[in-house]
Protein backbone atom coordinates (compact mmCIF):
# COMPACT_ATOMS: atom_id res chain seq x y z
CA UNK A 1 0.00 0.00 0.00
CA UNK A 2 1.13 3.58 -0.71
CA UNK A 3 0.89 5.93 2.28
CA UNK A 4 0.53 9.57 1.24
CA UNK A 5 1.63 12.57 3.34
CA UNK A 6 0.37 16.03 2.38
CA UNK A 7 2.31 19.29 2.33
CA UNK A 8 2.25 22.44 4.42
CA UNK A 9 -1.04 24.35 4.28
CA UNK A 10 -2.47 21.21 2.70
CA UNK A 11 -4.61 18.28 3.73
CA UNK A 12 -5.49 14.73 2.72
CA UNK A 13 -7.86 15.95 -0.02
CA UNK A 14 -4.93 17.32 -2.01
CA UNK A 15 -4.10 13.72 -2.90
CA UNK A 16 -7.51 12.74 -4.29
CA UNK A 17 -6.70 13.26 -8.02
CA UNK A 18 -3.37 11.44 -7.61
CA UNK A 19 -5.10 8.58 -5.81
CA UNK A 20 -7.59 8.27 -8.68
CA UNK A 21 -4.70 7.77 -11.09
CA UNK A 22 -2.85 5.33 -8.86
CA UNK A 23 -5.88 3.23 -8.04
CA UNK A 24 -6.72 2.97 -11.75
CA UNK A 25 -3.35 1.19 -12.08
CA UNK A 26 -4.13 -1.20 -9.24
CA UNK A 27 -2.33 0.54 -6.37
CA UNK A 28 -3.92 0.79 -2.95
CA UNK A 29 -3.52 4.15 -1.20
CA UNK A 30 -4.05 5.63 2.24
CA UNK A 31 -3.65 9.22 3.44
CA UNK A 32 -2.65 10.63 6.84
CA UNK A 33 -3.78 13.95 8.30
CA UNK A 34 -0.49 15.28 9.65
CA UNK A 35 -2.12 18.13 11.57
CA UNK A 36 -3.85 15.77 14.01
CA UNK A 37 -0.42 14.91 15.43
CA UNK A 38 0.19 18.56 16.42
CA UNK A 39 -3.31 19.25 17.72
CA UNK A 40 -2.46 18.71 21.38
CA UNK A 41 1.27 19.39 21.67
CA UNK A 42 4.53 19.92 19.75
CA UNK A 43 6.30 16.95 18.16
CA UNK A 44 9.76 17.15 16.66
CA UNK A 45 10.76 15.86 13.23
CA UNK A 46 12.45 12.86 14.82
CA UNK A 47 9.40 12.10 16.97
CA UNK A 48 7.13 12.27 13.93
CA UNK A 49 9.34 9.82 12.10
CA UNK A 50 8.86 7.30 14.88
CA UNK A 51 5.12 8.03 15.11
CA UNK A 52 4.65 7.44 11.39
CA UNK A 53 6.51 4.14 11.61
CA UNK A 54 4.29 3.05 14.48
CA UNK A 55 1.00 4.22 12.94
CA UNK A 56 1.66 2.84 9.47
CA UNK A 57 3.51 -0.27 10.60
CA UNK A 58 0.56 -1.31 12.76
CA UNK A 59 -1.62 -1.46 9.62
CA UNK A 60 0.81 -2.43 6.87
CA UNK A 61 3.72 -4.83 7.23
CA UNK A 62 5.79 -3.59 4.27
CA UNK A 63 4.46 -0.21 3.09
CA UNK A 64 5.51 2.37 0.51
CA UNK A 65 5.73 5.92 1.83
CA UNK A 66 5.17 8.96 -0.38
CA UNK A 67 5.30 12.56 0.76
CA UNK A 68 4.83 15.93 -0.91
CA UNK A 69 6.96 18.91 0.22
CA UNK A 70 6.63 18.99 4.05
CA UNK A 71 5.14 15.50 3.86
CA UNK A 72 8.21 14.38 1.93
CA UNK A 73 10.50 15.64 4.65
CA UNK A 74 8.47 13.77 7.25
CA UNK A 75 8.63 10.68 5.04
CA UNK A 76 12.43 10.98 5.18
CA UNK A 77 12.26 10.99 8.97
CA UNK A 78 10.09 7.86 8.93
CA UNK A 79 12.45 6.11 6.52
CA UNK A 80 15.41 6.88 8.77
CA UNK A 81 13.57 5.98 11.97
CA UNK A 82 13.12 2.32 10.99
CA UNK A 83 14.51 1.41 7.53
CA UNK A 84 13.46 -2.29 7.54
CA UNK A 85 9.77 -1.32 7.53
CA UNK A 86 9.73 0.37 4.16
CA UNK A 87 9.35 -1.23 0.72
CA UNK A 88 10.06 2.04 -1.12
CA UNK A 89 10.02 5.81 -0.58
CA UNK A 90 8.88 8.63 -2.88
CA UNK A 91 9.68 12.29 -2.20
CA UNK A 92 7.81 14.92 -4.24
CA UNK A 93 9.05 18.55 -4.27
CA UNK A 94 10.93 17.78 -1.05
CA UNK A 95 13.97 19.44 0.52
CA UNK A 96 16.64 16.95 1.69
CA UNK A 97 18.00 19.54 4.10
CA UNK A 98 20.31 22.54 4.32
CA UNK A 99 24.01 21.90 4.85
CA UNK A 100 24.81 25.37 6.19
CA UNK A 101 23.91 26.19 9.81
CA UNK A 102 23.57 29.88 8.97
CA UNK A 103 20.97 29.01 6.36
CA UNK A 104 19.15 26.76 8.83
CA UNK A 105 19.08 29.54 11.44
CA UNK A 106 17.66 31.97 8.87
CA UNK A 107 14.99 29.45 7.92
CA UNK A 108 14.01 28.93 11.58
CA UNK A 109 13.57 32.68 11.92
CA UNK A 110 11.44 32.88 8.78
CA UNK A 111 9.25 29.95 9.86
CA UNK A 112 8.74 31.53 13.28
CA UNK A 113 7.40 34.60 11.50
CA UNK A 114 5.05 32.40 9.45
CA UNK A 115 3.79 30.76 12.64
CA UNK A 116 2.96 34.17 14.12
CA UNK A 117 1.17 35.22 10.93
CA UNK A 118 -0.76 31.94 10.86
CA UNK A 119 -2.13 32.61 14.34
CA UNK A 120 -2.74 36.35 14.08
CA UNK A 121 -3.63 37.34 10.53
CA UNK A 122 -7.13 36.90 9.11
CA UNK A 123 -7.06 33.44 7.50
CA UNK A 124 -7.67 34.70 3.97
CA UNK A 125 -4.88 37.29 4.30
CA UNK A 126 -2.50 34.65 5.62
CA UNK A 127 -3.24 32.28 2.73
CA UNK A 128 -2.84 35.08 0.21
CA UNK A 129 0.58 35.99 1.60
CA UNK A 130 1.65 32.33 1.71
CA UNK A 131 0.56 31.71 -1.88
CA UNK A 132 2.34 34.85 -3.12
CA UNK A 133 5.74 33.18 -2.64
CA UNK A 134 7.45 32.64 -5.99
CA UNK A 135 8.05 28.92 -5.44
CA UNK A 136 4.33 28.35 -4.77
CA UNK A 137 2.96 30.02 -7.91
CA UNK A 138 0.24 27.76 -9.26
CA UNK A 139 -2.54 27.93 -11.86
CA UNK A 140 -4.76 25.74 -9.67
CA UNK A 141 -6.66 27.09 -6.69
CA UNK A 142 -8.45 25.07 -4.05
CA UNK A 143 -10.55 25.98 -1.05
CA UNK A 144 -8.49 25.78 2.15
CA UNK A 145 -10.97 27.43 4.49
CA UNK A 146 -11.47 24.09 6.25
CA UNK A 147 -7.83 24.26 7.36
CA UNK A 148 -8.61 27.28 9.53
CA UNK A 149 -9.72 24.94 12.31
CA UNK A 150 -6.21 23.45 12.29
CA UNK A 151 -4.32 26.74 12.41
CA UNK A 152 -2.82 26.12 15.87
CA UNK A 153 -1.44 22.80 14.66
CA UNK A 154 -0.22 24.42 11.43
CA UNK A 155 1.56 27.13 13.44
CA UNK A 156 3.23 24.39 15.50
CA UNK A 157 4.24 22.76 12.23
CA UNK A 158 6.09 25.89 11.14
CA UNK A 159 8.00 25.82 14.43
CA UNK A 160 8.59 22.10 14.94
CA UNK A 161 8.94 20.88 11.36
CA UNK A 162 10.91 23.78 9.92
CA UNK A 163 13.63 22.96 7.39
CA UNK A 164 15.81 24.91 9.80
CA UNK A 165 15.40 22.10 12.35
CA UNK A 166 16.18 19.39 9.81
CA UNK A 167 19.64 17.97 9.35
CA UNK A 168 21.11 17.57 5.89
CA UNK A 169 19.74 14.10 5.13
CA UNK A 170 21.47 13.38 1.82
CA UNK A 171 24.13 11.13 3.32
CA UNK A 172 21.89 9.31 5.85
CA UNK A 173 19.30 8.60 3.15
CA UNK A 174 22.02 7.24 0.87
CA UNK A 175 22.71 4.55 3.48
CA UNK A 176 19.11 3.27 3.43
CA UNK A 177 18.78 0.19 1.17
CA UNK A 178 15.18 0.60 0.04
CA UNK A 179 14.50 2.17 -3.41
CA UNK A 180 13.96 5.93 -3.40
CA UNK A 181 12.38 8.23 -5.98
CA UNK A 182 12.60 12.03 -6.09
CA UNK A 183 10.06 13.93 -8.23
CA UNK A 184 10.12 17.65 -9.00
CA UNK A 185 8.60 19.96 -11.58
CA UNK A 186 10.94 21.35 -14.21
CA UNK A 187 9.65 24.86 -13.49
CA UNK A 188 10.59 24.47 -9.83
CA UNK A 189 14.25 25.38 -10.33
CA UNK A 190 15.16 25.49 -6.65
CA UNK A 191 13.94 22.00 -5.86
CA UNK A 192 15.14 20.53 -9.15
CA UNK A 193 18.64 21.70 -8.19
CA UNK A 194 18.36 19.76 -4.94
CA UNK A 195 18.12 16.57 -7.00
CA UNK A 196 21.55 17.24 -8.50
CA UNK A 197 23.07 16.99 -5.02
CA UNK A 198 21.50 13.66 -4.06
CA UNK A 199 23.79 10.75 -3.27
CA UNK A 200 21.19 8.06 -4.01
CA UNK A 201 17.82 7.59 -5.65
CA UNK A 202 16.08 7.84 -9.00
CA UNK A 203 14.96 11.28 -10.15
CA UNK A 204 12.13 12.52 -12.37
CA UNK A 205 11.46 16.13 -13.40
CA UNK A 206 7.95 16.56 -14.79
CA UNK A 207 7.46 18.93 -17.72
CA UNK A 208 5.51 22.21 -17.54
CA UNK A 209 4.83 22.13 -13.81
CA UNK A 210 6.23 23.84 -10.73
CA UNK A 211 6.34 23.02 -7.03
CA UNK A 212 2.69 22.06 -6.53
CA UNK A 213 2.86 18.92 -8.63
CA UNK A 214 0.10 16.97 -6.90
CA UNK A 215 -2.32 19.88 -7.40
CA UNK A 216 -1.31 21.11 -10.85
CA UNK A 217 -0.57 17.83 -12.66
CA UNK A 218 -1.85 14.90 -10.59
CA UNK A 219 -2.26 12.64 -13.62
CA UNK A 220 1.40 12.86 -14.66
CA UNK A 221 2.44 12.54 -11.03
CA UNK A 222 0.45 9.31 -10.67
CA UNK A 223 1.84 7.99 -13.96
CA UNK A 224 5.42 8.73 -12.89
CA UNK A 225 4.93 6.93 -9.57
CA UNK A 226 3.30 3.93 -11.27
CA UNK A 227 6.04 3.65 -13.92
CA UNK A 228 8.77 3.79 -11.30
CA UNK A 229 7.13 1.24 -9.02
CA UNK A 230 6.67 -1.05 -12.02
CA UNK A 231 10.32 -0.65 -13.04
CA UNK A 232 11.76 -1.49 -9.63
CA UNK A 233 9.38 -4.44 -9.35
CA UNK A 234 10.67 -5.72 -12.69
CA UNK A 235 14.30 -5.56 -11.54
CA UNK A 236 13.54 -7.13 -8.17
CA UNK A 237 13.57 -3.94 -6.14
CA UNK A 238 10.18 -4.71 -4.60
Amino acid sequence: MIWLLHGNLGDIHDWEPVITGLESQGHKCRTINLWKHLECCPKSLHEMGKILCSEIGAQDKHPIICGYSLGGRLAMQALLAYPPLWKAAIFISSNPGLSNEQERAKRREIDTQWAVKCLNLPWSDFLQEWDSQEVLQSPTKRDRNTLKSWKKAIARGFMEWSVGKQEDLREPLAQIPCPQLWITGQNDLKFTQYMDSLLKGDTIALNNVGHRIIIDDPNECAKAIHRWLSSIRDIGGL
